[in-house]
């Protein structure tokens, strides 16, 4: 009688440094890396984030150790990968996925002088600086040892730019290029480096930009902020909205073996919403 076996795919004991651990990205992501016997350094900029993302954690038996984190403040950013590495032993991945799309009260474009100058700053901080601080700072222990992922969360509007957040859908496509521009930098050190694109996620930057189409729209005015989000939905070829999950399994592949020579990619999660 032949016999089956668990298939490893190269991920067990590693350590994963994931920024934005407290939204509802962040944990898919981190479940599905702790799945596999991921080591979890959970960070976000909310102390109290990072600490409940991380007692989630604790039922996949990995170690988990909360950490608070601004990705706009290099220092931080430094002194966070020496804090793991001491620790932890090791940072083998890490990703970017803090992210914002403005103030509480963002405005969206059409027209663009909507847009508030402070909004455009604040997401490109996070967005796009953040993931190059963070980058920067782990950089150098990756190469040391000839290993390392890093996985940089995008979104579908960095394919396929969206009028009505324009800033975001800047940034996000920043994210891309400069992924793509780091992978040729380290692909020959052992390091990928590639980026996942969500496209429709619940979640609390949903409800906000609900919000502003309800203010903006006369056809969403007087709907709840879910039958915003919905409308959306209908919009996709599968007309199915993503779980953090399907993007945590995205990370979750790029991280392991299975995907040991896939890098400066940014692979869609969005129910073909955008198709390249």
């Amino acid at each position: 009688m032949s016999s089956t076996h668990a298939r490893e795919r190269g991920l067990k004991g590693k350590v994963a440094l994931i920024t934005g651990a407290g939204g509802g990205i962040g944990r898919g992501i981190a479940r599905c890396l702790a799945e596999e016997g991921v080591h979890l350094a959970l960070a976000d900029i909310s102390q109290s984030g990072a600490e409940t993302a991380a007692e989630e954690m604790e039922e996949f038996g990995v170690n988990v150790i909360p950490h608070t984190l601004d990705v706009t403040d290099k220092s931080q950013c430094v002194d966070i990968v020496d804090a793991i590495n001491k620790e932890m032993g090791s940072l083998d991945i890490v990703v970017n996925n803090a992210g914002v799309i403005g103030g509480t009260d963002f405005k969206l474009g059409m027209p663009l002088s909507d847009i508030n100058e402070d909004d455009w700053d604040d997401t490109y901080n996070v967005n796009v600086k953040g993931v190059f601080l963070l980058c920067q700072a782990s950089l150098e222990k990756m190469k040391g040892k000839g290993w390392g992922r890093i996985i940089n969360i995008s979104s579908r509007a960095g394919r396929d730019g969206r009028e009505t957040i324009p800033h975001y859908s800047a940034s996000k496509a920043a994210v891309i290029i400069f992924t793509q521009a780091l992978a040729r930098e380290v692909a020959r050190a052992g390091i990928t480096v590639n980026a996942v694109c969500p496209g429709l996620i619940w979640s609390a930057m949903w409800e906000q930009l609900a919000t502003q189409f309800r203010k903006k729209f006369p056809n969403f005015k007087g709907k709840a902020a879910r039958e915003v989000f919905d409308y959306f939905v209908e919009q996709t070829p599968m007309g199915v909205e993503q779980s953090t999950e399907d993007i945590g399994r995205a990370v979750a592949f790029l991280a392991s073996d299975d995907a040991k020579t896939i890098t400066g990619q940014a692979i869609l999660v969005d129910s073909g919403a955008v198709m390249h």
